[in-house]
């Protein structure tokens, strides 16, 4: 059906989501590289980069994070950034994620070998969706422009940025038509 996950997939999902959970974005590592290898497949020109994390050893160490990428060939095609659910209230933690993703597509657009890069925000399994033009260098959505005043403080990343819930049956829509699109663009490179 393509309005719903199989009931494993949900199952993952529901038990990353429970509320003790809510500020530990580790718990959705399974049910993200479980989504992944169901929508990719095991066999055939795709390969799946989970997450890691080096976790500082110092006071001012630093923390990395990659993303979960989706490459063919070993060119990037699909990344998603997973954040915990509980941090969404806050328009700065929203603002990070934005910048992130950003910081991203600039890490990995030159070893693109497909006309597009697409790149996912979740916060738990509320998602956000960017696609990098590699021809024109456009990134949407746009970033928002900040007023540097000490009077206006803007919301950098709205809340509605993130407007598809993965269980939901317009988040399932989204995440099947951009695997399309990515399955899509990565058979034209064979022909």
């Amino acid at each position: 059906m393509a309005d719903s996950w199989p009931h494993w997939l949900v199952n993952s999902f529901a038990l990353a989501s429970q509320p003790q959970h809510s500020a530990d974005e580790t718990v959705y590592y399974g049910a993200y590289t479980r989504l992944l290898y169901h929508l990719f497949g095991l066999e055939g020109p795709f390969e799946i980069s989970p997450q890691y994390h080096i976790r500082p050893t110092a006071p001012d160490g630093y923390y990395v994070v990659k993303p979960f990428t989706v490459e063919v060939n070993k060119h990037p095609v699909l990344f998603i950034e997973v954040k915990p659910p509980a941090s969404f209230a806050l328009d700065s933690n929203r603002k990070r994620a934005e910048d992130q993703m950003r910081d991203h597509f600039r890490n990995l657009h030159e070893n693109l070998v497909t006309p597009r890069l697409f790149g996912i925000t979740a916060f738990g399994t509320r998602l956000a969706f960017y696609e990098y033009e590699a021809a024109t260098k456009i990134l949407p959505p746009p970033a928002i422009v900040q007023v540097r005043d000490s009077v206006t403080l803007d919301d950098a990343a709205p809340a509605e940025r993130w407007d598809y819930d993965l269980l939901e049956p317009n988040g399932i829509a989204r995440m099947r038509q951009v695997v399309q699109d990515v399955m899509t663009m990565c058979q034209a490179l064979n022909n």
